[in-house]
């Protein structure tokens, strides 16, 4: 009798086992024992009554295992069923014997742990090219790269952000070959030395854009047909200045129309900023009459906005804007945007498309503490480029904005379109911050940065110490279902009754104190891409002194021929057979 009592309580206890693994590990349902242990539960009856005493015997510890299981089973089954949310579903959605088992990634695992947290553990996708972050090769500590994965990062000064950034740029540039554009508002001698290296060791020309620099090189931002560069010229008055914008809109498709027609194509920004004044327009119509025929829908159009150009209006008007143009499109020194002469005696000037085509690696230095104004409006101008000139080029791009913050300031629309493009136009966009609320902080925008977080593919987050920063990245980063117990005590809390309660709470992932307590170079990484978010430190990466490829000499691959006036004053003839709508391969 104590042996038969002993198989039954080893059977007992084997069912509850199994009952456990099946609910921790498996998708199988435990309706799945029901059935035989109702079954094994009346054959022993059955014996019993019969008297049968052998065969019950041999029959109750083989169906003990099943009768423990289905019992023990049933309760945690009612147990997660009301647990509600995700604990419900995974438990609604167990399946059959029958039934074939979901279709899952390799890797990919479904299960539930201690406090009935439910684990889903997804690998990497793996269409999407990685790099990882630390030392190691973890899939949790990696960041995306390719079209259209946008990454954000956000960190204090002194937080590591700037080793983040320089690794995942210097991956896309050396492994996938991709052409690197550089926005940096303030920058310093360092980040120009880190971009050479990496400029030399891609074995890729090197430009640098900088207003305050003597070596800087020339920058044209002046191309494609007329509409397009009359549209861009005013991109950066559009949101400080809207009532000038659209009077300088239109006058400027006309004064674009009448330069390409003229031969005059493209023009640098000083002979556009000149001929876009209304006293210039005179001479402006002095080429329109000279125009054949075949511009005769253009010669018309002139002369009816002659009679505006000249009403103390259209003058008052177009005096402002064209001030404003020339503010805007000057950037505080005429130099970075007046065409370099080769040994040749070619005007020219780099042109974004053909520097990208040469997966160059360009930086834009603007030094906004210094020149406030001119820094927003060329951060304007350089995305209204980009956006065009991602389409015409056809090449993976990467693009860096530095402090983000400022640039969704002036340029929100267009931070948000290059965003866009870059899904479709092979960029990857990677955005930098000091604090992950300066977007809405500075533009007044309530809603805006959440709108902003659904472009972005992973997150970077260095320390953070402001409570609304930390808070909204442990939002961001998600929460986890569990079961937290309440005990009653008694003796002023020296003993427990016996009683208490369970119930469903929600804890973050990555706690909100976690952010403030980074240390330097530590960071934790969200993707949307698979794995939980991971704390972890980020290898620096090392580049070598070297000296790129620079521009000077004959005309550069990376530059585009301008025309060589700065004045409307000694142009040459008309080119006969020009005809509006014709493009030359240079733009």
């Amino acid at each position: 009798m104590f042996y038969e009592l002993a198989a039954l309580g080893v059977a007992g206890i084997s069912g509850v086992v199994l009952a456990w693994f099946m609910r921790r590990g498996s998708t199988l349902s435990i309706r799945n024992l029901y059935m035989p242990a109702t079954i094994g539960l009346g054959a022993t009856l059955c014996f019993l009554a019969s008297g049968r005493i052998a065969l019950a015997a041999i029959l109750a510890p083989l169906c003990a295992v099943t009768v423990a299981a289905a019992l023990a089973g049933r309760r945690w089954r009612l147990h997660d069923l009301g647990a509600g949310e995700e604990l419900r579903q995974h438990e609604l959605s167990r399946r059959w014997l029958w039934q074939p088992p979901p279709v899952r990634q390799a890797g990919e695992r479904v299960y539930i742990v201690s406090q009935g947290e439910l684990v889903h553990r997804r690998p990497w996708t793996p269409k999407v090219p990685r790099i990882a972050m630390g030392a190691g090769e973890e899939e949790g500590f990696s960041l995306p790269l390719g079209q259209g994965q946008h990454v954000f990062l956000a960190g204090a000064t002194g937080s590591g952000k700037t080793t983040t950034a320089r690794r995942l740029l210097a991956t896309r540039t050396l492994q996938e070959q991709a052409a690197l554009l550089v926005l940096d508002q303030r920058g310093d001698e360092h980040d120009v030395e880190q971009l050479r290296r990496l400029a030399a060791a891609a074995e890729v020309p090197f430009v640098l854009i900088d207003p305050l620099a003597p070596n800087s090189d020339r920058y044209q931002p002046l191309w494609g047909a007329p509409a397009q560069v009359a549209a861009r010229a005013v991109e950066p008055i559009k949101a400080s200045e809207p009532y000038y914008y659209d009077m300088l809109r239109l006058h400027l498709d006309v004064v674009c129309r009448l330069l390409y027609a003229g031969d005059l194509w493209p023009p640098s920004v000083p002979l556009l900023v000149e001929a876009a004044h209304p006293a210039q327009y005179p001479a402006l119509l002095q080429i329109a009459e000279q125009l054949d025929g075949r511009h005769a829908t253009l010669k018309r159009r002139a002369r009816q906005h002659e009679a505006w150009v000249g009403s103390s209006k259209g003058r008052e008007a177009l005096d402002g804007g064209a001030s404003r143009l020339e503010v805007a499109l000057a950037l505080a020194t005429r130099e970075i945007v007046t065409p370099r002469v080769t040994t040749d005696g070619e005007a020219v000037a780099v042109g974004l498309a053909q520097a990208m085509t040469q997966r160059a690696v360009v930086m834009w230095r603007l030094h906004a503490d210094v020149m406030p104004d001119e820094a927003a409006a060329m951060s304007v101008l350089v995305l209204a480029d980009l956006h065009d000139a991602a389409a015409h080029a056809g090449v993976p791009w990467t693009l860096l904005l530095d402090e983000f913050g400022a640039v969704i300031q002036t340029a929100a629309t267009r931070a948000t379109a290059i965003l866009q493009r870059g899904r479709t136009h092979g960029g990857q966009v990677v955005v930098a911050t000091q604090s992950v609320i300066d977007a809405e902080a500075l533009t007044q925008q309530v809603g805006l940065l959440a709108s902003l977080t659904d472009n972005f593919s992973a997150v970077v987050a260095h320390r953070q110490i402001a409570p609304e920063s930390r808070d909204w990245l442990a939002k961001l980063m998600g929460t986890r279902a569990l079961w937290q117990s309440t005990n009653q005590t008694s003796g002023h809390g020296a003993q427990h009754s016996g009683q208490g309660s369970s119930r469903r709470v929600r804890e973050f992932r990555i706690g909100s104190d976690v952010f403030a307590e980074l240390e330097q170079g530590e960071a934790v990484i969200y993707t949307t891409h698979g794995p939980d978010p991971k704390r972890g430190r980020i290898e620096p990466t090392e580049l070598l002194a070297a000296q790129p490829q620079r521009i000077g000499g004959a005309k550069d691959e990376c530059e585009l021929l301008v025309h060589p006036l700065d004045t409307l004053e000694g142009r040459p003839a008309l080119r006969p057979g020009r005809v509006v709508g014709e493009i030359d391969p240079d733009g």
